[in-house]
């Protein structure tokens, strides 16, 4: 398997809503795609829009959840926060650091 990233930029028309239901959305990736969701990060950039980083197992998972997260109803509460989504891209890691203790 290949651990991949789900990079999405995008607007949102509350970011602290968006972000108060994020953990909502968490727990829903975990229990639809189990250890196939390794975790995320969701980040503001500078100019005001927010970015999601998506940790998964194989660009197979990435894909699937793609498809069938954002018409899912149980994920409608964070989905319908996003406005224009300005880019999203799937990529494969080919390094990871990590600082030793």
């Amino acid at each position: 398997m290949t651990t991949t990233i789900e990079y999405v930029r995008f607007e949102a028309s509350d970011a602290e809503e968006l972000t108060a239901r994020r953990d909502g959305l968490v727990a829903l990736l975990g229990e639809r795609y189990g250890t196939d969701f390794l975790g995320g990060y969701l980040a503001r950039c500078e100019d005001g829009s927010l970015v999601d980083f998506l940790l998964w197992a194989s660009p197979e998972a990435a894909a699937r959840a793609a498809r069938e997260m954002p018409g899912d109803p149980a994920a409608a509460g964070f989905f319908g926060l996003i406005g224009d989504v300005h880019e999203m891209r799937h990529a494969e890691v080919l390094h990871t650091a990590r600082p030793r203790p």
